[in-house]
């Protein structure tokens, strides 16, 4: 079920709106009386879109608004404003500060519904996209650790079964076989380490459309090793 947080200082719209929204639709109402109360509630509520009215004593819509987009842990949260002001300003302002959609008073109901819907639809769908990208962010960090690390494990492995023989080995080669191991292992935490300072995520294709990534490009300069 949907969550739809209600930003107005007046109670008799903001009763209004909820029941419009629980009379049309089945959701998760929350009712704030201020932009203060919004903000304070944001984080426990949690809300999957906003109705926000503009004009409100102390912080007004503008500046919820603009909190709220502003802050990388809500700005996806959609934002509906609706207000009686109904000048090409006030809805180019509101835009501008990241407002989703502008709805002047007095709405239809059954406007409201349609706009509240469509804008829940598409935050589903950014979602799916969100889960889609990261799905294919795992499966490329996947196939970069199995190119990355097999080769310099299987040296390892290699050079290891050679040292249960040392004893039948010349000292040289057993030296040769414990250095091989040493620089191996040196190559896989090297890749951790560049793994761990990824900023950005640059991809390059590992065979046919299969995706790797780039661990170089992926990672700051500092971090690259000759």
């Amino acid at each position: 079920m949907a969550k739809i947080m209600i930003v107005d200082d007046d109670p008799n719209i903001g009763l209004l709106v909820e029941m419009t929204l629980r009379k049309k639709g089945n959701f998760d109402i929350v009712n704030c009386s201020s932009g203060e109360m919004a903000l304070e509630r944001l984080a426990k509520d949690q809300p999957d879109l906003i109705l926000l009215d503009i004009m409100m004593p102390g912080i007004d819509g503008y500046e919820v608004c603009r909190i709220i987009k502003g802050n990388p842990e809500t700005k996806f949260i959609s934002v509906i404003m609706l207000s009686a002001r109904r000048e090409m300003v006030d809805k180019i302002k509101g835009m501008d500060l990241g407002a989703d959609d502008y709805i002047v008073k007095p709405f239809d109901p059954d406007e409201l519904l349609s706009r509240v819907k469509a804008r829940l639809r598409i935050r589903e769908l950014e979602k799916d996209l969100l889960d889609a990208k990261q799905l294919q962010t795992v499966l490329a960090m996947t196939v970069t650790l199995q190119h990355e690390i097999n080769n310099p494990l299987a040296g390892i492995i290699g050079n290891a079964d050679m040292l249960k023989d040392w004893q039948k080995m010349d000292a040289k080669d057993v030296f040769d076989c414990i250095q091989a191991v040493n620089t191996q292992a040196r190559r896989i935490r090297d890749l951790v380490a560049k793994l761990s300072s990824v900023t950005k995520v640059v991809e390059s294709t590992y065979i046919g459309s299969t995706k790797m990534i780039d661990v170089d490009r992926s990672s700051p300069p500092s971090e690259k090793i000759g």
